[in-house]
């Protein structure tokens, strides 16, 4: 029997050739059709094996999907200059001159989450004041516990995108009057519910499991309060893929809001390119939070709140009214999805650091 080379028909596949070679060559790799430029006319490969050093590999990665060519500059500024058209351009065909929005998405999370670290600063901690130090920082009230004692009478606040030694939580103390708390909740409610049972095994057991769990909560938010930092590395975990999984979420919401005249694919681009700014404005108001400018977390979510409706009235041209009630409703969708989301992620960090 012959070479498979000897029978009638057989194709001899071309070794590997260098870039200049393929660019001018004659027959294509994938489909062997004769080609004239760097591009095959009948399939549409590039007429390149992209056989590279692994050196070479790596660098052309980040160059494509880190680089800050023309385009990226471009597609910034007009994503600062004029909400909407960016999304709107890109969706209707004429994406030559901006940054595709995953690729945006993604290069401006990484320098928002590299901030983050660089500037060493927690997404979210719980701040103690108990009532007989000086009044309350600023921050959202939370009602946490209150001690039988003066001594023991405190106010818990969240403070958002701050640092760890900004804290002012008396630890020792906040141990002292919380870390038994957990344990007293659970003789009380078995001691009280015993009582009304009476000696009904099975409903014991229950409330020895019920009251167990309680225990474990407040031990939870004990270490929530006592170690911000590992709580915060817990969460950061969590955080890139939750906002990533968000755009399609975003997405979605906007379908159900705007129909007429818009695929989901347009919504999509909207989307990325809107999660991208929102990751700028966050970044930027953290930066000069960390020079000093007061009040920079409200400026941010003004910032947001009217971009977003900017850029629905530009890339979809509804009027005014329509706009205001599409943007109203789809963002307070998303937040509720988004916080129950946290929220999981949160309850699950608390009860798994309980264990």
């Amino acid at each position: 029997m012959g070479d498979i080379d000897d029978i009638d028909g057989g194709l001899d596949f071309p070794e590997p050739l260098g870039e200049a070679v393929l660019a001018a060559g004659v027959l294509c790799l994938a489909c062997g059709g004769a080609i004239s430029g760097p591009y095959c006319a009948s399939c549409g490969q590039k007429n390149d094996d992209l056989r590279r050093s692994s050196f070479v590999l790596a660098k052309d990665f980040f160059k494509d999907t880190f680089g800050f060519d023309s385009r990226m500059w471009r597609t910034l500024g007009m994503l600062a200059m004029a909400p909407g058209d960016v999304p709107k351009e890109y969706a209707h065909g004429r994406r030559s001159r901006f940054t595709p929005p995953v690729r945006l998405f993604i290069v401006v999370s990484f320098l928002f989450f590299l901030t983050i670290g660089f500037t060493d600063t927690l997404f979210v901690g719980v701040e103690i004041r108990f009532h007989d130090e000086d009044a309350a920082k600023e921050g959202s009230a939370v009602a946490l516990s209150a001690g039988e004692t003066d001594k023991c009478s405190f106010q818990g606040s969240l403070r958002f995108f701050v640092k760890e030694k900004d804290l002012s939580t008396d630890k020792a103390r906040f141990e002292e009057c919380f870390g038994n708390v957990g344990v007293r909740a659970r003789e009380e409610i078995a001691q009280a519910e015993t009582v009304k049972v009476g000696k009904d095994e099975g409903r014991e057991a229950e409330l020895e499991q019920a009251a167990e769990s309680i225990e474990r909560v407040f031990t939870g938010i004990s270490w929530v309060i006592g170690n911000p930092r590992a709580f915060n590395d817990a969460f950061n975990d969590w955080l890139p893929r939750v906002l990533f999984f968000m755009t399609p979420v975003l997405a979605v919401i906007l379908a159900l809001f705007l129909r007429r005249g818009a695929l989901l694919f347009d919504h999509l681009v909207l989307s990325f390119y809107s999660h991208a700014v929102s990751f700028a404005v966050i970044g930027t108001s953290l930066i000069l939070t960390q020079l000093g400018a007061p009040y920079m977390g409200f400026a941010a979510f003004l910032v947001i709140a009217a971009y977003y409706i900017a850029a629905l009235k530009r890339a979809y041209g509804r009027g005014w009214i329509k706009t205001l009630w599409s943007a109203s409703m789809s963002a307070a969708l998303y937040i509720l999805v988004f916080l129950t989301i946290l929220l999981t992620i949160t309850s699950n960090i608390v009860w798994t650091a309980s264990a």
